[in-house]
């Protein structure tokens, strides 16, 4: 894929096409994308950092967008400014929508929010609903208007809202697109591929078969009602060309949920919009699809510049490109999915090369758009890379001291004594290419002066691991490390000298401008050094960024300066570093499933009974033994924690979101998600391998007992499975509704459990799963969580505040009085039953420390949903949620801290 990379790698969520040339699309964190040359090209606007779902103009200049917590803006000038308007509502919006003029307009969301306008924005007003949760709507004209929702529900008008009739859709699920050509014909799409169409206005729906099971998001009609495009889950588009009676499936070309597109009316030109800052554009009616912006979410580990090129790499082989000095990048490909670590090109930015896990190097002559691998002769990992401006002679260095050299522009490699074991990190050589230094781990520094041929160890005086190092003119040289080291050599490395770098956090890299003077140095935290005396002394930057840099290249003449870090961050300065900016932020994957417990507890790899990991110790201590366990996400995304060092990547094998994970112990566990996956190690997480679960819904909870054999996993259209041998088969359970969906499942022992759903829906078990009864909750609200304290306490929660509690068993669950109206979507409680939290959309956590009989606010201060809670003693809590947020207390709340996790070359 050759796209240009979305400034930040959000998830779009809504898309607007006015002409051919201008567009708008809107998404997570506030992100507002605009173009004015069909998309070539997007420039962010805006300033909220509020989620948005929706996005609609009536021309180039008018413009309104709606999202979370009641935000309502609006444009006059295509969106150069953008004006909060006030709704009247703290509640989340997802839809908007305005009639041809631009003055009657809609805006619909949680808890039966309608908002209207008839001054273009200006003023809203709220009108009658019921308490449906809107997902979408559609304005026709001033009078005509439908709002949808979950569980099937249409609400339509035809006086301008002064009243709302409920039509009868006869689906259960919630509905995602509604669009409309006349008063008369009419569609709708949902979840589980649900397609809906009336002629009569909404008065009658009919339901046809798209062919999918697909979730279905994105919907559009052409002007003459023949022509239909709707789009969905794992890249799904489908196409229908007889008012939607027949559906044929279009390639997009990715794997990413689609969940927005508009068309022109020719029904030829349109895009579509979706995760990770997708935008796709076609020209022929969706024939084809192609690529014009996406997000990368990869961990960038090197960077380098030659002219206006440059180019970053990182995890998985990713590649980014800039033709413009780093104004705007686009996503390559390396040809390879392994980690690069290191990338070097030489003067002219034809010929470049990049290092890696696995001994892999790579070699371009085209300036990246094509690389080839050529044979290291090794098969550790390679971490640095440095050519001589000609291109011809090379050097990289690697694990247990491995030193390789090139003399043909790395066809061949040859290694070279370095007369240490311990891993090398950097390298680096002085312009005529005699004079270089590698530095590695226990502070490690080889220096040669006869070009590689010969390599002598020096002495630097300190054992912190050194991560890499600049080699200056005239005998001068700069390495950095751990701890905030900084070392500066000027005699040829004779001596080396520590400098006050005013930062304990880890340095991971340091460049110099061509005379020398002007250098920097980043690292962990979004931290920037930079010196103007050589390294003498340096002073600290602000870089605007929190995400560990990881790489940094200064251009010759020490104005320009990029560094690349976590999670796609790259900033960069144009100005000395008097300011700098981003130019791609860091944006991680939602993180949906958490489970961790203290060192010391788990079971072994083969299955013996382990202390079951969700019965931790009560009280206010920690755990001095570090925490184990494991984080997953979309795209696959699993992150392994050990002995509580840093959170590391695994590799999943499967690109399917996951949306829960439990272990048995330290060595074994299961994952589920999107499409039936499920997941299971045996090794820690050394590697994953797919269980057949015989289901192709969703799968959005699972739990495991100790015993390491017995698990049962819940999700779409009522599936419940259950496994009592290892998950080498997977067993339906009966389920009273099998149309409703299950959310969340958790067991108190190996007999009794409970299972949560949509519209109010629980059910319990005392037979392991055999039987399954519904019992009544005595409410409506979608319950998103259940946790089992024991046999007869169990919580669960919910959408608008929902708190479910009951000490009988289930016989009787009682509402709790909640602090906030927010949804929830996980609670979880200590052992004990006294300490506990649910946390939600908007930031949202509460907690309680009497059981459950008064319940107070918190905020974590990242202003993102919060997917998932673990709570280990009164003060200790975990927190997973989006854009990659991994957070915890140790103060009950008070304060929390984030979790970073990206590779590190001092993995030992």
């Amino acid at each position: 894929m050759n796209c240009t990379i979305a400034p930040r790698s959000v998830n779009l969520q809504g898309v607007c096409l006015v002409d051919e040339a201008h567009g708008w699309a809107v998404g997570d964190g506030g992100m507002i994308l605009a173009t004015v040359d069909g998309g070539r090209r997007w420039e962010s606007q805006g300033d909220t950092d509020k989620d948005l779902r929706a996005v609609c103009f009536a021309d180039t200049r008018r413009g309104w967008t709606a999202g979370r917590d009641g935000t309502l803006l609006h444009t006059t000038d295509g969106g150069r400014t953008w004006e909060r308007r006030e709704p009247g509502t703290d509640r989340n919006l997802y839809g908007i929508s305005f009639e041809p003029s631009g003055l009657a307009g809609w805006a619909v969301g949680d808890s039966g929010v309608i908002l209207a306008t008839v001054d273009g924005g200006l003023t809203w007003q709220r009108q009658y609903s019921d308490d449906t949760h809107f997902t979408r709507c559609f304005t026709l004209d001033a009078k005509t208007v439908w709002a949808i929702g979950k569980h099937g529900n249409i609400h339509a008008t035809v006086d301008g809202g002064a009243t709302w009739t409920v039509q009868r859709s006869n689906a259960e699920v919630d509905l995602r697109g509604i669009y409309a050509v006349s008063r008369e014909l009419c569609w709708a799409v949902g979840r589980a591929g649900t397609v809906l169409r009336s002629a009569d206005g909404g008065g009658t729906w009919f339901r046809e078969d798209a062919g999918t099971g697909l979730d279905l998001y994105g919907l559009w009609a052409a002007p003459d009602g023949l022509v239909l495009r709707t789009s969905g889950d794992d890249g799904a588009i489908f196409a229908s060309q007889d008012g939607g009676r027949t559906w044929t499936p279009q390639s997009s070309g990715t794997t990413a949920d689609v969940v927005s597109l508009a068309l022109m009316p020719d029904a030829r030109h349109g895009w579509t919009v979706g995760d990770n800052g997708l935008v796709l554009r076609t020209g022929d009616g969706g024939e084809t699809w192609t690529p014009q912006l996406a997000g990368i979410h990869k961990d960038l580990t090197g960077v380098y510049g030659e002219g206006d090129s440059r180019w970053a790499v990182g995890q998985d082989g990713v590649l980014a490109t800039s033709a413009d000095g780093g104004r705007t990048w686009q996503i390559g490909a390396t040809g390879t999915g392994a980690l690069i670590w290191d990338v070097h090109f030489a003067a002219g930015g034809k010929h470049g090369w990049a290092v890696g896990d696995a001994g892999t190097v790579l070699r371009t002559r085209d300036g990246g758009t094509h690389w080839t691998p050529a044979d290291s002769g090794v098969g550790l990992p390679l971490f640095g890379v440095h050519f001589e401006s000609g291109g011809e002679r090379g050097w990289a260095v690697g694990e247990a001291g491995t030193l390789l050299a090139t003399q043909d522009g790395g066809t061949t490699w040859t290694p070279r004594d370095s007369g240490v074991q311990l891993p090398l990190f950097g390298v680096h050589f002085e312009a005529e290419g005699k004079q270089g230094w590698a530095v590695g781990s226990e502070g490690t520094v080889l220096a040669t002066d006869d070009g590689g041929t010969t390599w002598q160890r020096q002495q630097a005086t300190i054992r912190e691991t050194l991560s890499h190092v600049h080699a200056g003119p005239a005998g001068r040289a700069t390495a950095v490390g751990r701890a905030g080291t900084l070392l500066v050599t000027r005699d040829g490395g004779t001596t080396w000298a520590p400098r006050d770098s005013g930062t304990a956090v880890s340095l991971w890299g340091v460049a110099f401008a061509e005379r020398g003077e002007r250098g920097w140095a980043v690292g962990d935290g979004g931290t920037v050094l930079a010196t103007r005396d050589g390294g003498r002394s340096w002073s600290a930057q602000d870089s605007g960024v929190v995400d560990n840099l990881k790489a940094v290249w200064v251009h010759p003449d020490g104005r320009q300066v990029h560094a690349v870090g976590d999670g796609s961050s790259v900033v960069a300065t144009r100005d000395q570093g008097e300011t700098w900016s981003l130019e791609v932020a860091s944006t991680g994957r939602n993180l949906y499933g958490v489970h961790l417990f203290p060192g010391g507890q788990g079971g072994a790899p083969d299955g013996v009974p382990a202390r079951a990991p969700d019965h931790t110790p009560a009280g206010e201590e920690s755990f001095p033994g570090g925490m184990n366990g494991w984080v997953v996400g979309d795209g696959g995304t699993v992150l392994a924690l050990r002995d509580g060092g840093r959170f590391a990547p695994q590799p999943s094998g499967t690109p399917a979101n996951l949306y829960s994970v439990s272990p048995a112990g330290s060595c074994v566990a299961w994952a589920v998600g999107r499409a039936g996956t499920i997941l299971h190690t045996r090794d820690a997480g050394t590697t994953w391998r797919q269980q057949d679960s015989g289901s192709t819904k969703d799968l959005l909870e699972v739990h495991v007992r100790p015993d390491a054999l017995t698990a049962w996993a819940v999700g779409d259209r009522g599936t419940i499975l259950a496994t009592t041998d290892g998950g080498a088969t997977w067993q339906h359970q009966p389920s009273p509704y099998p149309d409703c969906g299950l959310w969340a499942v958790d067991f108190a022992d190996a007999s009794t459990g409970w299972a949560v759903g949509t519209g109010g829906t629980v059910f319990a078990t005392t037979d392991g799963g055999r039987t399954w009864r519904t019992q009544d909750s005595g409410g409506e609200d979608d319950l998103i969580d259940v946790h089992a304290v024991d046999t007869r306490t169990a919580w669960a929660v919910g959408h608008r505040g929902t708190i479910l509690r009951t000490r009988d068993g289930g016989r009787n669950w009682h509402r709790c009085t909640s602090p906030t109206s927010q949804n929830f979507t996980a609670v979880h409680f200590t052992p004990d039953g006294t300490t506990g939290s649910a946390v939600g959309r908007s930031d949202t956590v509460i907690t309680t420390r009497d059981g459950g009989d008064t319940w107070r606010t918190a905020f974590t201060g990242s202003g993102m949903s919060l997917w998932n809670v673990q709570v280990f003693t009164g003060l200790e809590f975990w927190i997973v949620g989006d854009e990659g947020h991994v957070l915890s207390t140790v103060d009950g709340g008070t304060t929390w801290n984030q979790h970073f996790y990206s590779p590190e070359k001092d993995r030992r």
